[in-house]
């Protein structure tokens, strides 16, 4: 007799044009075009020990990895046994499993020089698809200081992380615009200039993108800066994209058309800020050299090098910072403008005057009710 289990790591896919199945372990995907497929898989998802090698639709559902089979099954439950069952939602299973880089090929190549070239051949398959790397929104451009590194000259590294914390008590003081520039460059801008792409040219290698203080996968710099400004000198208040190839801002809109503090879920202190930076990663640019899932890991290790950099620059220059990933994704995205599939809103920044105290006002107010 066969023991028969059903593979979880199989994710059923739907779209206009197809329905498919997924197997997030192997990374291959199925397509199914007849009905037969879906009646029997209803019946082998319930009776898996009905597989019958004889039915043409149970060889297809066996080989896409639907049903295990003696000692794959065996060693299948033995894993689900000894990891658990996931804790968490099927969309954060799917994420970790679906994101994995799977090696299709179990071939081992030993000659270095061989799997160099492979890597070179891949690349110069997808240059000629090369996504627009420089990002210019429209509207009115607005010259930035620029950068004066004055402030970093009396700080150390050490001073910087030891002085850097969550503030969540702002005060509506202006923010200098010389020290939005330079918070801005020192974070986002391109400050290597085109040296580096120079260096690699003349070695035979063409580049893609610009580099910045913090590194990005593919130096694609798929991450891009919306500033919210609320009270800096200089600007008016409004919404802006940081132009870090050229290091200006393009005003894109004077006034809100979101309530914001309900798109920050009310996190009210933050609208004390002298400004918020709004992060965005280009999804069309990660998907250009990495595969979709994949892209997504890429996208959050992009942001999370910037956010360090931008709460330690900003640190340097006497102010208090604050991020959070607690916010409604559509309300930002709807207020930037942004086509939300191939471009979308991931984290967001603060930067102001005030102390540097993790609890803020209403917390105090709230606790100060509940011992009265």
């Amino acid at each position: 007799m066969i023991e028969a289990v059903v593979n979880q790591d199989i994710i059923i896919t739907v779209s206009s044009e197809k329905i498919g199945l997924w197997n997030l372990i192997s990374g291959e995907q199925y397509e199914i075009y007849e009905r037969s497929y879906w009646a029997r898989i209803f019946e082998l998802v319930s009776r898996p020990d009905l597989l019958d090698f004889s039915k043409s639709e149970d060889v297809g559902l066996y080989e896409a990895g639907l049903i295990l089979i003696n000692e794959d099954a065996r060693n299948y439950e033995r894993n689900l046994q000894s990891n658990g069952n996931w804790g968490w939602d099927q969309i954060s299973r799917i994420f970790h499993l679906g994101s994995k880089h799977i090696t299709m090929d179990d071939g081992v190549i030993n000659d270095t020089t061989k799997r160099e070239i492979g890597y070179l051949d891949y690349c110069e398959s997808i240059f000629p698809n090369i996504p627009e790397i420089e990002i210019e929104r429209e509207g009115e451009l607005i010259e930035l200081p620029p950068y004066d590194g004055q402030a970093f000259r009396s700080e150390t590294l050490e001073k910087t992380l030891r002085a850097r914390s969550t503030s969540r008590k702002f005060v509506k003081d202006p923010i200098s615009l010389q020290a939005v520039a330079n918070i801005l460059y020192m974070t986002f801008g391109k400050i290597h200039g085109d040296l580096r792409k120079d260096e690699m040219e003349q070695r035979g290698l063409v580049t893609v993108g610009y580099r910045r203080s913090s590194p990005s996968a593919g130096s694609l710099q798929a991450t891009e800066a919306y500033i919210i400004v609320q009270n800096v000198e200089g600007l008016a208040a409004g919404v802006y994209h940081y132009r870090s190839h050229q290091h200006k801002l393009t005003l894109l809109s004077t006034d809100l058309t979101i309530p914001l503090d309900k798109a920050l879920c009310y996190q009210d202190f933050a609208l004390d800020a002298g400004l918020l930076v709004i992060l965005t990663s280009r999804f069309d640019k990660l998907w250009w050299k990495y595969p979709h899932s994949r892209a997504y890991r890429s996208a959050l290790m992009d942001v999370g090098h910037l956010s360090q950099t931008f709460n330690l620059v900003t640190t340097a220059h006497g102010l208090n910072t604050w991020l959070t990933g607690f916010f409604i994704d559509d309300l930002l995205n709807q207020q930037l403008r942004i086509d939300s599939h191939k471009e979308h809103t991931i984290f967001v920044l603060a930067a102001g005057h005030g102390a540097p105290d993790p609890v803020n006002p209403g917390i105090e107010l709230a606790l100060a009710s509940l011992r009265a």
